[in-house]
């Protein structure tokens, strides 16, 4: 299997940032860290290893853990892992990697379950109150797949792999396949094409369907969507280690007719964002943001929030080189386990939206000097 150099991770006020100022534009406080171009994806669960790994904590979990195939296959027939934790009558549900290469959350979500399936009082609780399911990885193609674009660049990429498209080709590049991430269906149907006008079963994105169809079955009351973005800067200059949002998709609710229910769903989803945010508090590296988000209602942070689930997008920073990796991946551990919790023990539900009410917007783009 081929990789191209890719950076990820995160981090501001990190010990490991690099010598020397940034000569982005801003300037930024620190300077780093950053790719060095040196990025590999050697220390990432391949697709094999993924199911090898979440297959051994099954083995281990004595009926804690149950492992299985999502309910549709990536168009390269490969299966999509989902685990399912617990037996509690709320149930929360957690997406990572829809973007192939947005790949480090997928190790946080691994560490979740491996926390779960554990014999702490922490994990029993949380057990006995949720049914949590995790799919660590949706995009198996994107990140790993053997195949070459049209432009014979190979993954890991952010699209799934379905290099034809006939019709209604919007958020898709062309001899790749489609952005995930905008394919989740939002009504009666999980085979609706979120982007075709009327009813139909032409949603086009096997993985979106195979995450709606899990929705449908679960019935998440939480839906939580982990994500990569590029680095990015607060009003001083410092570097924005994540950025987080809940639904916004309200022209589309009011066009549904459910604009009061989605109030309360922003509402609640602010809470969830809420407990998320006070949980890093304790990390002196980590500063959040809120994401500048469009209000497309097929993005999965959108449809499940439109369908009823408290609903939050989490971006972790990227681009930054392999040493960070466990930064980024514990943003994603912290703040999952910390909405597991607050569900387990019902302060989710009741959390002040304060945090979220206040939170700062994400500030300027600022490009890797080494690139």
């Amino acid at each position: 299997m081929r990789f191209k150099a890719i950076g990820v991770a995160l981090a501001a006020g990190l010990s490991l940032a690099l010598a020397g100022p940034s000569v982005a534009d801003p300037t930024t406080t620190p300077g780093g860290p950053w790719d060095d171009g040196q990025e590999n994806v050697q220390a990432i669960h391949s697709y094999e290893q993924l199911w090898d790994t979440l297959r051994s904590i099954e083995r281990s979990s004595d009926g804690a853990v149950a492992v299985a195939p999502a309910p549709l296959q990536s168009n390269l027939g490969r299966d999509i892992p989902v685990a399912t934790i617990g037996d509690g009558p709320v149930d929360i549900m957690f997406i990572a990697n829809q973007h192939g290469n947005e790949y480090v959350v997928s190790e946080g979500m691994l560490s979740i379950v491996r926390m779960l399936a554990g014999n702490s009082p922490q994990a029993q609780a949380i057990r006995d109150a949720l049914t949590v399911t995790i799919v660590p990885r949706v995009n198996v193609d994107g990140f790993d797949g053997d195949v070459v674009d049209s432009r014979g660049a190979t993954t890991p990429w952010r699209q799934n792999w379905d290099p034809t498209c006939t019709a209604f080709c919007g958020f898709y590049l062309a001899g790749r396949g489609y952005d995930i991430n905008r394919y989740h269906s939002y009504v009666e149907s999980a085979y609706d094409h979120p982007y075709k006008p009327g009813a139909d079963t032409d949603n086009p994105v096997p993985e979106a369907i195979a995450m709606r169809l899990l929705w449908d079955e679960r019935r998440p009351a939480v839906v939580i969507d982990f994500h990569h973005q590029g680095s990015y800067v607060d009003e001083d200059g410092r570097l924005i280690t994540g950025s987080i949002m809940w639904p916004n998709a309200t022209e589309e609710a009011e066009r549904l007719g459910i604009a009061d229910e989605f109030a309360e769903t922003i509402t609640m989803s602010k809470r969830a964002v809420s407990v998320m945010l006070t949980s890093l508090e304790q990390y002196g590296y980590a500063n959040i943001t809120r994401y500048p988000s469009t209000s497309t209602p097929g993005i999965a942070r959108n449809a499940y929030g439109l369908l009823g689930s408290t609903s939050v997008l989490f971006e972790v920073r990227g681009g930054i080189g392999a040493k960070s990796n466990g930064y980024l991946a514990k943003h994603a551990e912290v703040t999952g386990m910390a909405v597991l919790t607050a569900a387990a023990d019902g302060s989710l539900w009741t959390a002040s939206t304060e945090p979220a009410d206040t939170i700062r917007e994400r500030g300027d783009f600022v490009s890797n000097p080494h690139e």
